[in-house]
């Protein structure tokens, strides 16, 4: 088999398959197809998850089918390649995972399993099915993100925070203690001298504003409410209910939606020492690393107990903007690598 040309094929059909979060379903068939042909047995669930394995795996390749909308990208559908890279929504996030398992599967021909899940962009519905369900066999998993081929042993959780906060309209010359601008930002300031003395081995928390709006009916009055979004990413040391309580003190409504929960593995798991040596007899970087962005990973540690790396080619860099892409250079790399960490973990070599 030529590598390159069959995972560059893979990816670019993957790619012409729109599949936004919620509109998975046809790419799912593809994709189950593929595996099929591959020689698992595969299904696909009511979510449209896909879920195949061979024999009596004890690894997991799993990544997501969906992709953020393609807003602002042209011909977001229509791949094409260029100096080495492979474009279009999806290259890097996540479709380039699926296009290298499905080769892994083409090439080895041992116990295996590749789950592809749905909502991953959203409300990480698809995994965490899959593991409510008991799908998940394996113990060793790698979920594939993109990692620059770094393996990544640990990320923080993402919450969004909407909150508003009221006041009543006054004139600017009383300086009012209720305005709700000077209100947002004591509780902000609170927040994030909290998170600074919360640091981890994940980092310490951040709390970025997104989006503030306050209007007043002149530019001397006092605005009656403002509404604000926050960024949280959370670590081990500061949970949803604790960020919800320091808003709270300040702020008449606070929702936090919090995603993945944190986790960071120790670092010398079975699939980290497998991954990290596969790389290292590449002369690529091995050291495993942590991220500030959040994955399905933070479900597979919690609510599966599996050992759980994050990697894959790409960027996060280039994850979600009109210049997605993925080099070609580490999706071959990428199929060399886990094909090597699938057979010795199978062989139970690690």
């Amino acid at each position: 088999m030529d590598v390159e040309k069959r995972v560059v094929r893979l990816l670019k059909e993957y790619i012409s398959i729109p599949s936004v979060s919620g509109e998975e379903r046809e790419l799912a068939e593809r994709y189950a197809s593929d595996l099929e042909r591959a020689g698992l047995e595969v299904r696909v669930d009511e979510l449209g998850n896909v879920i195949a394995r061979r024999g009596e795996p004890s690894v997991c390749l799993t990544s997501h089918l969906d992709t953020v909308p393609p807003d602002g990208m042209e011909d977001p559908f229509e791949p094409r390649v260029e100096e080495g890279r492979v474009y279009g929504r999806g290259a890097c996030d996540a479709k380039a995972n699926l296009a290298v398992y499905a080769v892994v599967a083409e090439l080895w021909k041992g116990p295996l399993e590749v789950i592809g899940v749905v909502r991953e962009e959203t409300d990480s519905a698809g995994v965490r099915r899959v593991l409510r369900e008991g799908e998940m066999v394996s113990d060793h998993v790698i979920n594939g993100e993109p990692t620059g081929l770094r393996p990544v042993i640990g990320h923080k959780s993402r919450a969004e925070v909407r909150l508003r906060v009221r006041g009543k309209p006054r004139h600017a010359s009383e300086d009012p203690r209720d305005n709700p601008i000077l209100r947002f930002y004591r509780a902000l300031r609170r927040l994030r001298e909290r998170a600074r003395g919360l640091e981890d081995g994940l980092g310490r928390p951040t709390v970025v504003p997104t989006r503030v709006v306050a209007e007043s009916g002149a530019t001397n009055v006092t605005p009656e409410e403002l509404e604000a979004v926050l960024d949280v990413r959370l670590n081990t040391r500061l949970s949803p209910e604790e960020l919800r309580e320091l808003l709270e003190r300040e702020c008449e409504e606070v929702e936090v939606r919090s995603g993945a929960p944190p986790f960071r593995l120790r670092g010398d798991e079975a699939v980290v020492r497998a991954l990290v040596g596969a790389l290292r007899r590449r002369g690529l970087p091995a050291e495993p690393t942590v991220w500030s962005a959040s994955t399905d990973a933070g479900y597979i540690r919690h609510l599966g107990g599996k050992d759980v790396v994050v990697f894959g080619p790409g960027s996060i860099k280039y994850a979600h903007t009109p210049e997605e892409h993925v080099p070609i250079r580490e999706l071959v790399m990428a199929v060399r690598v886990l094909e090597e960490v699938v057979n010795e973990l199978s062989q139970g070599c690690a």
